[in-house]
């Protein structure tokens, strides 16, 4: 079991069916959005215990629980290889190498969600965990997300096994990210907050991608970088949506 904190997280957590339990402090249950939570709560048979503050502070993590704490069940997530035997063009998959902020990995799995990811991948080393803090800051959408620690190696070699196209996002890459197609199923590979990609994973791309950077920084921030990209093959996927349609129709 884990905790989640804060009420939009604690919210998301009932929306996935994953809260086992809902504390709140006396001092907020009368708040609006606490309400709603109790009131949510109550209707999907989550049960609601009051504590005061004190206690609820001394259970906090992050410090930053917003008068509510929820503690979640481990997801139900599905192998990876699960996740590639439903292979569409819409398979979109991250590949997060050295992630290791918090805030960063719950920016990333924040716009995942928004995004459609299918799921998020990280090593079994060097990689920061789920955590009431990586929830924090993915406002919940850490948990509509398949979270997955895997050999990013083999994952590389089971994605291109099955036709999946696998695409560096690297400020030394070759080509602006927004020349790239980044439409049909992909993996996009991203190094840590100081860190490229490792060569061992550079050698596995079909593609690399930079974020052109027209000031004196080198680089923009691991979750900036993902959003990019993200948003970009969304805006590809739906201009070519609508050249298919108007095709259909002429």
């Amino acid at each position: 079991m884990m905790q989640v904190e804060g009420r939009n997280p604690v919210y998301e957590a009932l929306k996935a069916h994953r809260a086992v339990k809902v504390i709140v402090a006396r001092e907020a249950e009368n708040e609006k959005k606490v309400q709603q939570i109790i009131e949510f709560s109550k209707s999907v048979g989550v049960p609601v215990n009051l504590t005061s503050i004190t206690e609820l502070n001394g259970m906090s993590e992050t410090r930053r629980h917003q008068g509510v704490i929820a503690i979640v069940k481990p997801s139900q997530i599905k192998s990876l290889e699960a996740i590639v035997e439903t292979m569409s063009d819409d398979l979109c998959l991250l590949l997060l190498e050295q992630v290791q902020d918090p805030q960063n990995l719950g920016a990333i799995l924040r716009t995942a969600e928004s995004a459609a990811v299918s799921a998020v991948v990280v090593p079994k080393h060097g990689s920061v965990e789920l955590t009431p803090a990586v929830h924090r800051a993915s406002m919940g959408g850490s948990l509509h997300v398949p979270f997955l620690t895997e050999n990013l190696n083999s994952v590389a070699k089971l994605l291109k096994d099955n036709g999946i196209r696998l695409i560096g996002v690297d400020p030394k890459g070759p080509k602006d990210y927004f020349s790239e197609n980044l439409t049909g199923a992909v993996a996009f590979i991203l190094g840590g907050e100081d860190r490229s990609i490792s060569p061992s994973l550079l050698e596995e791309c079909s593609s690399v991608v930079r974020i052109p950077m027209r000031g004196k920084i080198e680089s923009l921030n691991v979750s900036v970088s993902t959003a990019l990209v993200l948003y970009e093959r969304l805006r590809q996927q739906t201009t070519k949506n609508i050249i298919l349609t108007s095709n259909q129709q002429s």
